[in-house]
């Protein structure tokens, strides 16, 4: 529940999705809210193409496995450069080791 909101800002800043309005007391919706922003997204042509768009580039990039791969190679591989001194269980940063 609480990365609803930070999620919600984060699609709507890349303009794949639009923020329900809420009420600026206690952060609640309402269904005119929800059915406005239904319409903008659905009715509204320069609207509805502007989010389909960005909707199929960002969905090349969560479907692409190669790529996510190679981020999570990257990771293990920069985590490995962490490695330890064999000593104490310390790790030691590339920096130290120079």
């Amino acid at each position: 529940m609480g990365d609803q909101g930070p999620n919600a800002r984060l699609m709507e800043g890349k303009k794949v999705g639009l923020q329900v309005a809420r009420n600026e007391d206690d952060g609640s919706f309402d269904r005119h809210g929800v059915a406005s922003a239904v319409r903008a997204v659905m009715l509204e042509e320069e609207t509805r193409g502007v989010f389909v768009a960005n909707a199929l580039k960002l969905q090349e990039i969560v479907a692409d496995k190669e790529l996510h791969e190679r981020y999570i190679d990257k990771l293990v591989e920069q985590l490995r450069s962490y490695t330890s001194d064999g000593i104490s269980g310390t790790v030691v940063p590339p920096e130290a080791e120079a």
